[in-house]
């Protein structure tokens, strides 16, 4: 939480000259003038992040062309990129940082949204979206140590406030780890995990290529209807 407080802090220089940027190259120029780290991992990751998604569309057999999207915490947009190329009718975004906020916003895809996803959901236009997708933009274990301030069960309501009729909600958490051990071994038998299941989601069987060791074991999906549009 010290951590988080900290990169908040250290936005607050930065947000005046990103909210007047209207042109990728000033802002390319701008991120490489100030050396925000944060931009250049999320950059690195890029053809691991594309292919991340690309997996679990394709596993899950998902058509994109005339969809409307939104993608919760798009890091360096590599989901969104994605369903620009294949079609999708619309492609918002939420994004609390205010970089990444600014290069995806310039993409011109859609409605950009610089909101925190956990306290400000309820500002997304309600019964929108025929796909929402969060992977790795929330924290398992932040909910299972804030369970009391902050309810799971309440955010995935938000979540589906924004769903259509016919939409798919994939949620794919990030678990606390050192790198080799997750905190949370046994991962499916949590509070986070339970809660999930009791609201309708769908705890998937590990899809290679999507679901990394030992950061993202497991992803959740929820169909609204049974009529949503597929190949």
């Amino acid at each position: 939480m010290i951590e988080a407080l900290k990169t908040i802090v250290s936005w607050r220089p930065h947000t005046r000259n990103l909210e007047a940027m209207t042109r990728m190259e000033d802002f390319l120029a701008y991120v490489q003038k100030v050396k925000y780290e944060h931009f250049f991992l999320w950059q690195g990751k890029s053809s691991q992040k594309r292919q991340e998604f690309g997996t679990i569309i394709q596993e899950l057999c998902i058509t994109l062309d005339g969809k409307s999207v939104l993608d919760l915490g798009p890091g360096y947009g590599d989901a969104i990129d994605i369903c620009h190329e294949s079609g999708a009718k619309t492609v918002d975004f939420v994004e609390i940082d205010p970089f990444l906020y600014t290069f995806n916003k310039l993409k011109g895809f859609g409605c950009a949204y610089r909101l925190n996803l956990l306290w400000q959901l309820n500002r997304l236009s309600p019964t929108k979206y025929d796909l929402i997708w969060s992977k790795g933009s929330i924290c398992a274990d932040l909910f299972i140590e804030w369970r009391v301030f902050l309810s799971l069960a309440r955010w995935l309501r938000g979540i589906e406030r924004a769903a259509s009729r016919s939409s798919i909600i994939i949620i794919c958490p990030h678990w606390r780890n050192n790198g080799t051990t997750r905190k949370l071994v046994d991962f499916r038998n949590t509070g986070f995990t339970k809660t999930m299941m009791m609201a309708g989601f769908t705890a998937l069987q590990s899809v290679c290529g999507h679901n990394r060791q030992p950061d993202f074991p497991i992803t959740f999906v929820k169909q609204i209807s049974s009529d949503i549009a597929r190949n």
